[in-house]
C-alpha cells in the first residue's frame, strides 16, 4: 500500500499521506494516476524540505481500496474494470448512501496501521470522503454529532482511533454528501485547511457540487480553490501540482519557504492563487 520516497536524513521524517481512490477505482490503480504528484512533491521537498522541529524532505503516500466491489449491474450495464471498487454503494446524490460506515472503517484501520498521517487526498468520491475523514479527526468533532438528531451516530472505528488533526486536506472533483443525515460532518465547518481542485471540462461532478463542500470548509472562499483545465481527473500539469505543493507548504510554519535551486523553481515558481 505505501509508496515511499527516499532519505538519508536520520533526523528527518516524511510527510504521510493518505491517497483515496475515486469510484470504480482501486488503490494501485489511483497510485499510478497520481505518479505526477509524488515525483513532484519528492523533487519539491528533496531540494527544500519543509521545516519542522524534524525536517521533511521525503513522502509516503498511502492508496488502500475501498471495501465495496463495483460491478457492471452497479453502473447500469457499464463494463467495469476488473478492480473497480468504491467507499461506498453509490446513491442518487442528495440520498442515503448505502454503506458510508464501512468506507469509513476502512479508512480508520489504515490510520490505526500507518498513521499518524499529515493530510489525506482524494479524487472525486474518494475526495468526498477525505472531507469526511478531515472533519472527523477535528477535536470536537463527536460532540457535533451527538447534537444532530436522527443523524448518523460518530463512526465508533474513529472514536476508538487515537490520532491527531490533519494537517491538511486536498479534495480534487470534491463533493458534499448532502443528506441530512450526514449534517454533522459539515456543520460546525471544517476547520482543517483543505484545498478544492475542480476540473474546468469536468462533466460528472458539476463545479456547483465542489463549491458547496469548499463552502462548508472554513477556508472554502476563493483562495482555497483552484480550476484546472481538464475533465473529471487529478491534473497531471506542473503548474496545477506546484499550486497543490505550495499549498501543503503553506499549512506548516516556516514551510512556505523561497527556495533558489533552479529545480525547485521548476515546481514552485509561479503564480499560485494563495
Amino acid at each position: 500500500m505505501p509508496s515511499q520516497s527516499k532519505s538519508n536524513n536520520t533526523n528527518s521524517r516524511k510527510l504521510k499521506i493518505l491517497m483515496l481512490h475515486g469510484y470504480t477505482q482501486s488503490g494501485p490503480l489511483f497510485q499510478a494516476k497520481t505518479q505526477r504528484v509524488k515525483k513532484l512533491l519528492e523533487k519539491s521537498l528533496a531540494s527544500s524540505p519543509i521545516k519542522t522541529e524534524s525536517p521533511i524532505p521525503g513522502v509516503e503516500l498511502f492508496y488502500p481500496t475501498g471495501p465495496f466491489r463495483v460491478t457492471s449491474a452497479d453502473m447500469k450495464g457499464v463494463e467495469v474494470r476488473e478492480e473497480a471498487n468504491g467507499w461506498w454503494k453509490l446513491r442518487e446524490r442528495g440520498e442515503m448512501q448505502e454503506g458510508v460506515e464501512e468506507g469509513l472503517a476502512r479508512v480508520a484501520g489504515v490510520l490505526r496501521e500507518h498513521g499518524p498521517m499529515d493530510g489525506v487526498m482524494g479524487f472525486s468520491q474518494g475526495a468526498a470522503l477525505a472531507a469526511m475523514v478531515t472533519s472527523l479527526l477535528e477535536t470536537g468533532r463527536s460532540e457535533s454529532f451527538a447534537k444532530v438528531t436522527d443523524g448518523m451516530p460518530f463512526p465508533q472505528t474513529f472514536a476508538e482511533l487515537q490520532h491527531p488533526p490533519l494537517k491538511f486536506g486536498v479534495c480534487f472533483s470534491g463533493l458534499l454528501n448532502k443528506h441530512a443525515k450526514y449534517a454533522a460532518f459539515y456543520e460546525p465547518k471544517i476547520q482543517t485547511p483543505v484545498l478544492h481542485v475542480l476540473g474546468s471540462m469536468d462533466t460528472i461532478v458539476e463545479e456547483s457540487e465542489s463549491l458547496a463542500l469548499a463552502d462548508r470548509c472554513e477556508d472554502g472562499g476563493a483562495s482555497m480553490v483552484i480550476r484546472h483545465a481538464g475533465t473529471h481527473t487529478v491534473p497531471t500539469s506542473e503548474r496545477d501540482i506546484a499550486a497543490v505543493i505550495q499549498f501543503i507548504r503553506n499549512v506548516y510554519p516556516g514551510g512556505n519557504t523561497t527556495a533558489k535551486k533552479e529545480e525547485e523553481e521548476d515546481v514552485l515558481d509561479m503564480d499560485m492563487p494563495f
